[in-house]
């Protein structure tokens, strides 16, 4: 596919069709990242994404994952006594 630089303002956009914007799931925030070949154009991840699936499935194996998560910290406040 062949396309032209647009100017807009100080700046340059390149239309993308739109079978592409679908294709790839291209919508709001993207990230744009440069490559030896040229420019890499993707749809931004969310933070987080997928985070769920993966905590289920390791529910699902037999992880506890919140004595996982925890391993290793130290928690001052539950270790002394409360004054005020």
């Amino acid at each position: 596919m062949e396309t032209k630089l647009i100017k807009i303002g100080n700046s340059f956009g390149v239309r993308i069709p739109k079978s592409m914007i679908v294709q790839y799931e291209l919508s709001g925030e993207i990230e744009i990242d440069p490559t030896q070949s040229g420019i890499l154009i993707k749809s931004k991840k969310k933070a987080r994404a997928g985070w769920t699936e993966i905590l289920e499935n390791a529910i699902a194996a037999g992880h506890m994952p919140d004595d996982e998560l925890l391993e290793g910290f130290d928690d001052q406040l539950t270790d002394t006594e409360w004054q005020w």
